[in-house]
């Protein structure tokens, strides 16, 4: 009786892609400049050429400029390099065994801060124009942060690692790179240290949302909207309020709390997923191969 040989299935991230760049993190850590330098440092060049007392139109050219060229630029890369669908989409980690169902809690629970802050805006000090200028404004940041940290920097890692590395560098790199305009004002250790933390936890969960939906589109509305209740509620919101300041309301810190137990549940819940890669990785190259009559050959 003719057999057809088995094959094992390997997890999403140990197919091997036929790219046209090679998926590394140094591939990753270069898209992750890149953006850094065309969002921050062409923005704060356009501040400099274009000096403005007026915060809307500041914040119009930091924004409305180089944002859509470090989007445009990164949205080339993933088409380009082919890898566009590892960018937008991972296989959730609901459809497989664990179903781990309770990460989607963090998405759903990340959506309370900022509808909450919309209560506290003063609307009436907020034109429509201002309104829709931080809207899209916001939307940008969104769309080219995940992009490039939970999407391209992902892919290079995800190739190679396992899910907790994968989370703590992209979150350590979302961190460390929203503080570099302190690190190079001389602002105190222990202050950009709390910048980088406080950024770096906002963008775990980032990453959280992203894997328990599978779905780049999740992590960047989230971000786009908290970042908008953020400056909608800010008096001084030119000054760009951004990632880790504290909500004093109860609620608020009451889902923190709780965010972050979650975040500590998927830390280990990661780091048990990478122990079963592992031994399956083992089982796969002790397993005997099957030959063509269905018989396992024994070199004994």
């Amino acid at each position: 009786m003719h057999v057809e040989p088995t094959t094992r299935a390997e997890p999403d991230h140990m197919v091997a892609p036929r790219d046209r760049v090679r998926r590394t993190f140094w591939v990753g850590l270069a898209a992750i400049a890149v953006y850094v330098l065309l969002a921050a440092g062409l923005g704060n060049l356009v501040d400099i050429l274009v000096p403005s007392a007026s915060p809307e139109l500041e914040f119009a050219l930091s924004h409305l400029l180089p944002l859509p060229i470090a989007i445009g630029s990164g949205l080339w890369f993933a088409r380009w390099s082919g890898w566009r669908r590892d960018v937008w989409t991972q296989r959730p980690v609901t459809a497989e065994p664990p179903r781990r169902r309770w990460m989607l809690a963090i998405p759903v629970l990340l959506l309370v801060g900022p509808v909450l802050g919309f209560f506290d805006v003063p609307w009436s000090e907020r034109s429509i124009g201002l309104v829709l200028l931080l809207a899209v404004g916001c939307l940008l940041v969104g769309l080219g942060e995940e992009l490039f940290y939970r999407g391209i920097l992902r892919v290079s890692l995800r190739s190679h690692h396992g899910e907790l590395v994968t989370l703590l560098v992209t979150s350590a790199l979302f961190g460390l790179s929203h503080s570099l305009g302190s690190m190079i004002d001389g602002i105190p250790a222990s202050i950009i240290a709390f910048q980088v933390g406080a950024t770096a936890f906002d963008g775990a969960l980032f990453y959280a949302a992203f894997r328990a939906t599978g779905r780049l589109w999740v992590p960047v509305l989230i971000h786009a909207l908290t970042d908008f209740s953020l400056y909608l509620r800010s008096d001084a919101w030119s000054a760009a309020p951004g990632h880790g300041i504290p909500d004093p309301a109860a609620a608020t810190v009451a889902v923190q709390f709780v965010l972050g137990a979650l975040l500590i549940a998927v830390v280990v819940s990661f780091i048990r997923e990478d122990a079963r890669a592992r031994r399956q990785r083992r089982a796969a190259t002790a397993e005997p191969p099957v030959s063509a009559t269905g018989a396992t050959s024994d070199p004994s």
